[in-house]
């Protein structure tokens, strides 16, 4: 059987039965630092599977070719959510933080 770790922040917020906004160590909101990483692993994924397209048509493997296409896409599409929700979360916490200021 398989063992999950979770965040120390991950674990408070669920013991504490509420949904809230907890800061990793480094200070940044661990939604923001979540959607960061998706981000980058999908970029990742994006880069493999275009080095595997490239293997696969270097052996005449259209088949294969095609798949890894389509997963290189996939995780294009999935980098492309990911970086609309980032900027979206970084311009309503900019938001806040500019009312907090002006009060």
């Amino acid at each position: 059987m398989a063992t999950v770790q979770t965040s120390k922040s991950a674990s408070k917020a669920a013991s504490s039965g509420k949904s809230r906004s907890v800061e990793t160590d480094t200070g940044e909101r661990d939604e923001n630092y979540n959607l960061i990483s998706t981000l980058y692993h999908a970029l990742q994924g994006a880069e493999s599977c275009a080095l595997y397209v490239q293997d696969a048509e270097r052996t005449g493997d259209e088949q294969l070719a095609q798949f890894f296409e389509e997963a290189r896409g996939s995780h294009i599409e999935l980098a492309q959510q990911a970086k609309q929700l980032l900027a979206a979360r970084l311009q309503d916490e900019e938001d806040v933080e500019d009312d907090d200021a002006d009060e």
